[in-house]
């Protein structure tokens, strides 16, 4: 299931000749956990939110520090404001592929609209899992930027995040 996720990211990365720092590590759910598992601060790792509207669907990536900004998420994909909400754990694992706590910010089994919060370009090194909560990816931050730019994902000037 989510090693497909894994493989699917590994894939990217191979095929834009990037080659970044793959982790296995004890399983972790919260960005927290994370943040602790892999020895970097909160704000170097990438969170990736699923939403829904109407039967559409977005990942947000967002700084893990920061909290996502509905109406703003709402306001960029023309959604209503009162009605977008957080997809489900059965939602989520659905539109991705990925339990919650795993979701990549990229690489999904679904083409699912993917907003990137620009304030992630702020760190030199990023951090976030890839499909499975024992797996993650530390990565220089201009290397995710030819990653997202490449899968012609948008990204916001502090658009998502509060």
């Amino acid at each position: 299931m989510a090693i497909e996720e894994v493989n699917r990211i590994k894939q990217i990365f191979s095929k834009l000749n990037i080659n970044p720092n793959y982790l296995e590590h004890e399983p972790v759910l919260t960005s927290e956990d994370a943040s602790r598992t892999r020895g970097f601060s909160l704000k170097q790792g990438i969170k990736a939110l699923v939403f829904t509207y109407n039967n559409e669907w977005v990942v947000v990536d967002i700084l893990a520090d920061q909290k996502v900004n509905l109406k703003k998420v709402a306001g960029i994909l023309d959604w209503s404001k009162s009605k977008i909400r957080m997809a489900t754990p059965e939602e989520v694992e659905m539109e991705t592929g990925c339990i919650i706590g795993a979701v990549p910010p990229f690489g999904h089994k679904s083409e699912t609209k993917i907003l990137v919060d620009n304030h992630i370009f702020e760190n030199d090194v990023s951090a976030f899992n890839i499909g499975l909560r024992t797996h993650s990816v530390i990565i220089n931050t201009e290397l995710m930027r030819k990653v997202f730019d490449c899968l012609r994902m948008g990204s916001y000037p502090a658009a998502c995040s509060d």
